[in-house]
């Protein structure tokens, strides 16, 4: 780390330093060198840029730009500051994705919303915001949301209008015989409200153009009208599939700025339901894997299955999806020892299935034929395009945020990288079972430590739940990053002094980048893979659109 600090201290900053771990943060005096430091550090390992986090401080006349940059082989990090001008007029800097292409998005996600200008971005376009907010810049400070929405029918008009502009150019487009334009989606069964939209002839695939934010619901700037507790509202909103994950990520970001670090029950107490939420999402994974080619009886079976481990969830919080089971401070309840029969009750009924599970799935025709050679992914391509989690690991990639940068309690489970090599859709899901099992092992480990702790009086469940947060946090920012079931959740904070609420909140969540691969894998497929390539890339609508 000291080598990286020493380059990054090379440019014009003013100020490096050492942040956390695995991380170096500093701040560029000028964008002038935001290009030479970028191509620096790609040249030092540093290939995956995840995100870019606008910050709008208009009393400053500025926005603050924060770029997060990745080397997933050594586990160094660097968080870049720089400042560019808030008039429209000037809000410009070179665009990174040139560089990095996994960056490609992000920029276009902060011309949408904030109205930064990257020059030099092979494509700029809107994203993620639908037609009524386009050229409005919705997340900067000042943005009159009421009046927005108080303008229905002419929002809904707007929107429908850029529906038939499109459908005007793709009648003018549409060429003679088998070449033509295909939308699949958004109410495609497998595509959920997402739409690709698809250039053939005949059955042979030209390009995809992924078209999402068919159910952007603004969660960044949704947080920012409620109380640090009370944005947990939107924040397990994320994904419904993984709720809880989501709110160990937002809530270590606010126990950072806090000073406040939690006892070492809430932490043992955050891994169990951290990892109920992942088996939760990847069943519906690999069902719905299986779903989109229209099998859908082992959709049933690990449906089936997940109703065990809800029933937890649902014992511990009270509900079942939106549990609202952690809160900044530590986890909302105290520990009966009767929950933990019924997760090993859960545990044992995947475990009596799980041999079913997998011999349908291995020896399935499609599987054995057509998966193991469409949507190659080497691993090249996931340091380049910023991907992670299940998707990296199924390329090779020793990746995880559990063993890369240990959070919670993970410092004490004993765990591995679940990995395939070969990078393909069978590989993907080889991978989604080999953690289901991991997680199982990593549950068991938690119910060990949970019951030798309270027996030996170290844990005491109704004390130790919770610390106290105050309501007001000072001037700071943090970045808190978990290994959501998706992969890399990262998600940065920024309060005001003597706010109760928080200033800006950036979340970067993974199948934003996995979406961005459709392009790259489809391109010369056939209609028929689609819903294969699709389906492995374990992409959620709620965490891609936000």
């Amino acid at each position: 780390m000291q080598q990286l600090q020493n380059l990054i201290a090379g440019f014009n900053v003013s100020s490096c330093e050492p942040y956390k771990q695995c991380w170096i943060k500093a701040k560029l005096t000028t964008q002038d060198d935001l290009i030479s430091l970028a191509t620096a550090l790609k040249a030092n390992g540093l290939t995956s840029l995840i995100t870019v986090s606008p910050t709008d401080f208009p009393d400053d006349n500025r926005l603050e730009l924060n770029y997060f940059f990745e080397d997933l082989l050594t586990r160094r990090n660097a968080w870049i500051k720089v400042d560019i001008p808030r008039e429209l007029d000037a809000c410009q800097i070179p665009s990174l994705t040139p560089l990095f292409p996994s960056v490609n998005w992000h920029e276009r996600e902060a011309f949408s919303t904030f109205g930064v200008r990257f020059i030099g971005h092979p494509a700029l376009e809107d994203i993620f915001i639908s037609e009524d907010f386009i050229g409005k810049f919705p997340f900067r400070k000042g943005f009159d949301w009421q009046a927005h929405e108080a303008n229905l029918i002419e929002n809904m008009a707007c929107i429908v209008r850029g529906f038939e502009r499109e459908h005007a150019i793709n009648d003018a487009r549409m060429g003679k015989g088998s070449h033509t334009t295909l939308n699949w989606g958004p109410t495609h069964p497998a595509s959920g409200p997402l739409r690709l939209r698809v250039e053939v002839n005949g059955e042979d695939i030209i390009s995809v153009k992924p078209d999402v934010g068919y159910v952007w619901r603004g969660l960044e700037h949704l947080v920012e009208g409620k109380d640090f507790v009370g944005a947990l509202v939107a924040i397990e909103r994320i994904c419904f599939m993984d709720n809880t994950n989501a709110m160990i990520c937002y809530a270590q970001a606010v126990e950072e700025i806090a000073g406040k670090p939690i006892t070492p029950f809430a932490s043992m107490m955050r891994v169990m339901l951290g990892e109920i939420g992942r088996v939760v999402s990847h069943l519906m994974g690999i069902g719905g894997f299986f779903n989109t080619m229209g099998l859908v009886t082992l959709q049933m079976w690990a449906l089936d299955v997940r109703e065990y481990f809800l029933d937890v969830l649902e014992d511990y919080s009270g509900a079942r999806i939106a549990t609202a089971s952690i809160e900044p401070g530590g986890v909302r309840y105290p520990l009966k020892l009767a929950l933990l029969v019924t997760l090993e009750a859960a545990i044992a009924k995947y475990e009596a299935t799980r041999s079913e599970f997998y011999a349908i799935f291995i020896n399935n025709p499609t599987m054995q034929s057509r998966a193991t050679v469409v949507g190659i992914i080497t691993p090249e391509m996931v340091l380049n395009n910023g991907l992670c989690g299940v998707v990296a690991r199924a390329s090779g990639v020793k990746t995880d945020i559990r063993l890369d940068e240990p959070y919670a309690a993970y410092d004490k489970i004993n765990m591995t990288y679940m990995l395939a090599e070969q990078g393909s859709a069978k590989n993907r899901f080889e991978v989604l079972f080999k953690e289901v099992d991991q997680s199982m092992d990593i549950l068991k480990q938690a119910i060990a430590d949970l019951r030798r702790g309270i027996e030996s009086g170290e844990y005491r469940p109704e004390k130790d739940a919770m610390v106290r947060i105050p309501k007001k946090l000072p001037d700071g920012e943090a970045v808190s990053r978990v290994e959501w079931s998706r992969g890399e959740l990262m998600m940065h904070l920024v309060t005001r002094k003597s706010d109760e609420t928080p200033y800006r909140l950036k979340i970067k969540a993974p199948s934003v980048n996995h979406t961005m691969m459709l392009e790259t894998l489809l391109a010369g497929k056939t209609l028929s893979d689609i819903p294969l390539v699709f389906g492995s890339l374990y992409i959620c609508q709620g965490d891609l659109d936000r």
